[in-house]
């Protein structure tokens, strides 16, 4: 059987957003998956809205057009594949993927068609993803490898900039007769506690980290080593307030658990296996002195 469809019609029933212009940029189709995408209608906008009110700036809109023309990115008159974001009549960031191309007649420029494929759930789900591949699961906290990725950045930006870096390094002291006496799921709670009793006690741009097993650290820019250790001391004092197994508490006779909490700061020139080192080395500092405590690196621990 032989179908007739005719090219509106073929517009009107194309999954993904169409949207052409004409010379002067304005609007001319606008079909209904379009209006979905962007919440406008098409009596809002062909003829009446010019296709920039719609990409974040005029920088970018003429940076596609430039694409478009330029033969050694998509061969000339044409884009495909590229990454942007459309503000929708909310004025909300929507991620799309546009593949587009320059319309002619008789050797002049008429306008262009673009295809704008919605890019919302798949950004979700890979920042979902990122998040998972950065994130330890029980702890809540970002785990060792993005430690090391979030430390070498914070230090150039130092070692550019200037400015202070303090790190702290966390381990817990009888932690072992948790997991020994009492079971493993038990210990799992208390890594839980520390995952929220670090995130309540650290500021908006300071970093937790589980580091490993019962170890962590806390990652402070712009925080000179005095401040760094109030800081940490705060932190050992709300985990004394929330664990019910602290010297503080009288909840537990079993065992007792408490932070071993060091702390260092760098300039930013040092390797970034030193400045954890040193942190590392204060810890074991307040580790020796009976735990329950907070140390800084000293020069004489080097």
């Amino acid at each position: 059987m032989h179908v007739n469809i005719n090219q509106a019609e073929l517009v009107s029933i194309c999954p993904d957003p169409v949207i052409a212009i004409n010379r002067r940029g304005v609007i001319s189709v606008f079909n209904p998956s379009a209006e979905n995408l962007l919440r406008y209608s098409a009596d809002q906008v062909i003829g009446k809205m010019s296709i920039r009110q719609i990409y974040p700036s005029d920088a970018e809109a003429r940076k596609i057009m430039r694409l478009m023309m330029d033969e050694s990115f998509y061969g000339v008159g044409r884009i495909e594949g590229y990454e942007t974001y459309v503000l929708n009549s909310d004025r909300d960031r929507v991620p799309i993927r546009l593949s587009a191309a320059v319309l002619m007649k008789q050797g002049e420029y008429r306008g262009s068609v673009g295809f704008f494929h919605d890019m919302t759930r798949q950004k979700a789900l890979e920042t979902t993803l990122l998040k998972q591949s950065i994130t330890d699961d029980l702890s809540g906290l970002y785990n060792q490898r993005h430690f090391y990725v979030q430390v070498s950045s914070e230090m150039m930006r130092v070692k550019r900039y200037g400015g202070e870096l303090s790190l702290v390094c966390i381990d817990l002291d009888g932690f072992k007769q948790v997991n020994d006496k009492l079971g493993h799921l038990e210990g799992d709670q208390i890594v839980r506690l520390i995952g929220r009793v670090l995130r309540d006690g650290l500021r908006e741009s300071d970093q937790a980290f589980r580091y490993g097993g019962d170890e962590f650290m806390l990652l402070l820019p712009n925080t000179s080593r005095d401040d760094a250790c109030q800081l940490a001391d705060r932190v050992r004092q709300l985990f004394n307030l929330e664990c019910s197994y602290s010297p503080a508490s009288f909840h537990h006779d079993a065992v007792t658990v408490s932070m071993s909490l060091g702390v260092a700061s760098c300039s930013g020139a040092e390797p970034v296996d030193f400045f954890v080192q040193k942190a590392d080395m204060a810890m074991y500092s307040a580790k020796q002195a009976g735990g329950d405590c907070v140390r800084q690196f000293a020069a004489s621990q080097n």
